[in-house]
């Protein structure tokens, strides 16, 4: 093989057609298809889409990771099963090429571009990229900046089935609670109270000129958490348009650094996978019900 074909052969394997055949409540469905032939590999939600371009990208080593993504000890990924599509079809919403030049900081970087509307972004992240999809298949609209800002928050998980992250991101210092339905909706969720400028390193979760009661059923479902599992997050850094933070597991209390939001919701979903959150719910639910009948005697 000469060295320009070889060089192609690389460079192709950088690209993939995304199809995208449904959008509803910020989760994205469609057909991924790479080097833009068939066959096509079905998706359900951005995190599958995100898991069967990773495996793809590790399997021909391009492009390289420069980091391995952490997990917390004894889990593993999802790995998604492959449901082939033979057909090479647009989108029936709209249709994308995305090119991945890097994976440098446990994310993306490269240019999507949007074939219908003849449009061009370069993004360096993952968060990036997917906003930016939002960005076209909503129409344009303002984030805008938050009224209420903190840097940590909870993220209660109820439901993780077909890769589908459910559940709500709460705040209790600042009364804040957003469920969240998908991968994009979460980093909504997460982006509304934590804001996209520079952040106050704050261990009390609110700000400390704005004293209020919190409502006894925000202090139920703060501690209650997630039926599935709970996480408490506190954002450090936004560098290279994505977050860095730490995250701590609150079953098991075990905490990890993350690099990218990326590497934040790889962490979240190879604890689901790996663990039976459901009992430690109940556990918890029984735990809580047992102390209330000590108290009353």
């Amino acid at each position: 093989m000469t060295i320009a074909k070889m060089s192609m052969n690389r460079n192709s394997s950088r690209y993939f057609k995304i199809s995208v055949n449904g959008f509803e409540n910020g989760c994205m469905s469609g057909i991924i298809y790479h080097a833009g032939t068939a066959p096509g590999i079905r998706f359900e939600n951005y995190l599958e889409m995100m898991l069967h371009m990773n495996r793809i990208f590790d399997e021909l080593a391009n492009p390289k990771r420069t980091m391995d993504y952490r997990r917390f000890g004894g889990t593993k990924l999802p790995e998604p099963p492959i449901q082939e599509y033979d057909q090479l079809e647009d989108g029936t919403l709209a249709t994308f090429k995305l090119n991945v030049k890097y994976r440098y900081n446990t994310s993306w970087q490269g240019e999507i571009s949007w074939l219908e509307g003849q449009e061009k972004q370069e993004f360096e992240s993952f968060l990036q990229m997917t906003y930016w999809i939002e960005q076209v298949l909503n129409g344009p609209g303002d984030r805008g900046q938050p009224q209420k800002i903190s840097n940590v928050c909870q993220i209660a998980v109820d439901s993780f089935e077909g890769g589908l992250l459910a559940g709500s991101v709460q705040n209790a210092f600042l009364n804040y609670l957003e469920d969240f339905t998908g991968t994009i909706a979460l980093a909504d969720a997460m982006g509304h109270f934590i804001g996209l400028g520079s952040l106050k390193d704050d261990d009390s979760g609110g700000q400390n000129e704005d004293i209020r009661i919190i409502p006894d059923k925000m202090w139920s479902v703060y501690r209650e958490g997630g039926k599935e599992a709970t996480f408490l997050i506190k954002i450090l850094f936004r560098e290279h348009s994505t977050w860095q933070g730490v995250i701590r597991w609150r079953e098991t209390g075990e905490k990890q650094a993350f690099r990218s939001f990326m590497e934040l919701v790889l962490l979240m979903t190879s604890a689901l996978e790996s663990s039976d959150g459901r009992i430690l719910y109940e556990d918890r639910y029984l735990h809580k019900n047992r102390e209330s009948a000590l108290m009353e005697g």
